[in-house]
């Protein structure tokens, strides 16, 4: 007795075009009917299919099905067998440090996203920098090529930042590149000219980035004055998320107002 390709589709629960790839393939090889000239399948066509099935599940590649349905020697398949689970070991562990990061990610942006318009009081953890600010647009250019050293997995910690000043004349944004002071970035630049900028007790909260120095600072200002707290004149802001608009890189900021 043979089936159609709809009969062993709907038997096996596959797309008939799946059945015909692999057709195609020539691993299934059915009969052609010449009185009604349709391809029948046999019942070893349909052990072939869900050995293909079980396969497929464990994400064998098709050069290796094939070569298991061309004769492959037993001992070999154990082999086979094992490398793929070491393939698989692999990227477990890919995604798993995906995994971990997205949930950094994640927690993160939270932590950011609700503390728009809120205040809190607390530590400005530790950024390393270079010395100086560049406020030109090439100003991250010309700050890497200052001297600064940022391993490729430590960029995720890297801040476009900006520092300011209250009680300056001129009110205005010096911009810079900052990264979180871990092991690796602070062995890194052992022998550069690094700053460390930190500040035990601030005033801090989440704003939108804007060009107005003032739209971003003067809520944190006015809320100090009315909760009595005497600010420094410091103001240092960290960027944290990004987003675009209209095609312009923009992000929310962590601003930071030491207290006396």
């Amino acid at each position: 007795m043979y089936l159609t390709v709809g009969e062993i589709a709907k038997v096996l629960g596959v797309s008939t075009e799946m059945i015909r790839f692999y057709v195609r393939q020539g691993i299934i090889k059915p009969r052609k009917n010449e009185e009604n000239n349709y391809w029948e399948y046999s019942s070893d066509d349909v052990m072939r299919l869900s050995d293909i099935l079980f396969y497929r599940d464990l994400d064998i590649p098709l050069k290796d099905i094939k070569s298991i349905f061309e004769g492959l020697e037993v001992e070999q398949i154990g082999k086979l067998i094992s490398e793929r689970k070491k393939d698989v070991q692999k990227i477990i562990r890919k995604y798993q440090k995906v995994l971990d990061k997205l949930e950094e990610w994640e927690e993160g942006f939270y932590d950011e996203y609700n503390l728009i318009g809120k205040y809190k009081i607390g530590r400005m953890p530790p950024e390393l920098r270079k010395e100086g600010y560049y406020d030109e647009e090439d100003h991250i250019a010309r700050y890497l090529k200052s001297g600064i050293k940022i391993n490729r997995q430590d960029w995720i910690y890297v801040s476009l930042s900006f520092y300011c000043n209250i009680h300056d004349k001129e009110l205005r944004m010096k911009r810079y590149l900052s990264v979180n002071k871990t092991q690796e970035t602070e062995k890194a630049n052992r022998s550069q000219d690094v700053i460390e900028e930190s500040a035990e007790r601030c005033i801090y909260t989440q704003v939108y980035y804007s060009d107005c120095v003032e739209a971003m600072i003067n809520p944190l200002v006015e809320y100090a004055k009315q909760e009595g707290y005497r600010l420094t004149g410091e103001i240092y802001g960290r960027e944290n998320t990004n987003y675009f608009v209209d095609g312009k890189r923009l992000g929310m900021y962590r601003l930071y107002a030491p207290i006396e």
